[in-house]
């Protein structure tokens, strides 16, 4: 939970930059999204939960992905060196590495720190009103 805690402005430029619609108004379909990749990323593995969220015809779940990206990179957890910016693509692909090369420890300590950038993604929307934003294709 400190890690978590340390990362609450991070994930407050996160939303800034990524989530925020309106002045001060999230979405209210990020509160589901958020709450349930910790399910998914149990249920079907890290690689598989990213890909779903960023292959998604759905905006905001690509956002979700590139505002947890965004907390990992801010806060110095990223081992991966990638010249430019470190995105969503950027994190699945790190992760699909990890996979390939059956690399059970990197693969470990990257879905932990997705879970936690997670969990201080959703705990920072919770400053936040939510409102009912329609949207063709969320985005």
């Amino acid at each position: 939970m400190k890690q978590v805690n340390s990362w609450l402005s991070n994930a407050d430029k996160a939303i800034q930059q990524h989530i925020i619609e309106k002045p001060g108004k999230i979405n209210s379909l990020y509160k589901g999204y958020v709450s349930s990749l910790g399910a998914m990323i149990i249920q079907n593995g890290l690689s598989a939960a990213l890909a779903i969220n960023m292959k998604s015809d759905d905006k905001l779940r690509n956002k979700m992905v590139e505002s947890i990206a965004f907390i990992l990179k801010s806060s110095g957890k990223i081992t991966y060196s990638s010249k430019g910016n470190y995105t969503g693509q950027t994190l699945l692909n790190e992760s699909c590495t990890a996979d390939k090369d059956n690399d059970i420890r990197k693969l470990r300590l990257l879905k932990n720190d997705v879970l936690d950038a997670a969990t201080a993604l959703k705990l920072m929307m919770r400053t936040y009103e939510f409102v009912e934003i329609k949207n063709e294709n969320h985005g």
